[in-house]
């Protein structure tokens, strides 16, 4: 039978950005009982367009998760659209409890569960983010090139973040928001080299209409032009169940061998959780490793009787 029955299935996937559903597709296309656990919207889910995805085009982040899983469900797979808050081992299977209560059983277990970035705490930034407004370059520079751009950081990264947009224009301003870099003389002779000029004023506001942005508004009423801002402002890796499960987690990433194994055998994870380069395309293929080796394993492995 290709229906789950009950909240026993042979995987849960927790995590629906690109890794967690091209894995839960993979899964379910080899007629394995699947469920995915929504936690809400994925880290792209602001982005007006995904960029640098072979076949795709002018497709939003909320679009592109929403067919994978109306992709997922057509094949079989259940979307629960909960926060999975606990998960531990039992015998020869893994319990989850979500924030409502509910407990599924699995065989195995796939963590998708990605990272948060730290947004900039400036008004008007969610009119702005996902169209104008970014974190990625290698992502969304492209469509900036050539304009002026403004880079929000103060952290040890300001100084190689800043120079990567180099590549894409000449026009780049480093600002602070207030804070005081942390930049030695070289590297601010560095960017100064390349014609980057730092700004530490506090920013009041992002200025612009309908989503594109027209410069940032400082809080000494001057402004500054910029087509597009860039913030590298850190992030927060979501490992709270991997905590729990006992795995390690350096540098907050969950660590994972060939195929995405963990440390703990039933377990795997995949995409930005995994602290590998964080792009769509990078995410969704090793959901599908994943998957695939998920596959392998409990092919493998005769069920016995729960004791």
């Amino acid at each position: 039978m290709d229906g789950i029955e009950g909240r026993s299935v042979d995987v849960a996937v927790v995590g629906a950005g690109a890794a967690g559903l091209a894995g839960a597709l993979m899964l379910r296309r080899h007629r394995l009982h699947v469920v995915v656990f929504d936690g809400g919207p994925s880290r792209n889910h602001w982005a007006k367009e995904v960029h640098a995805y072979l076949g795709l085009s002018a497709l939003s982040g909320a679009e592109l998760k929403r067919r994978g899983c109306e992709q997922v469900a057509a094949v079989g797979g259940r979307i629960e659209p909960s926060v999975v808050v606990h998960a531990r081992r039992a015998g020869r299977r893994f319990v989850l409890e979500t924030a409502t209560g509910e407990r599924w059983r699995a065989r195995a277990v796939l963590l998708a569960t990605g990272v948060r970035d730290r947004f900039p705490d400036i008004e008007r930034f969610e009119e702005f983010f996902g169209r104008s407004v970014h974190v990625c370059p290698h992502c969304d520079a492209f469509e900036w090139r050539d304009q002026p751009v403004a880079v929000i950081s103060w952290n040890e990264d300001t100084r190689p973040y800043a120079l990567k947009f180099t590549d894409w224009t000449k026009d780049v301003t480093v600002v602070t928001d207030g804070r005081r870099p942390e930049l030695d003389d070289a590297a601010r002779a560095e960017l100064a080299a390349h014609g980057i000029a730092v700004v530490t004023a506090t920013v009041a506001s992002f200025e612009g209409e309908d989503g594109r942005l027209a410069g940032l508004r400082l809080a000494d009423g001057s402004f500054l032009p910029a087509q597009a801002a860039f913030f590298n402002l850190g992030e927060a890796h979501a490992n709270e169940l991997a905590h729990g499960l006992g795995l390690e987690t350096p540098n907050a990433c969950i660590a994972v061998g060939e195929h995405g194994r963990t440390a703990l055998e039933g377990v795997w994870a995949a995409g930005d959780i995994t602290g590998h380069d964080q792009f769509v395309s990078v995410a969704a293929a090793q959901g599908v490793v994943a998957a695939v080796d998920i596959y392998r394993a409990l092919s493998e492995v005769d069920e016995q009787p729960e004791e």
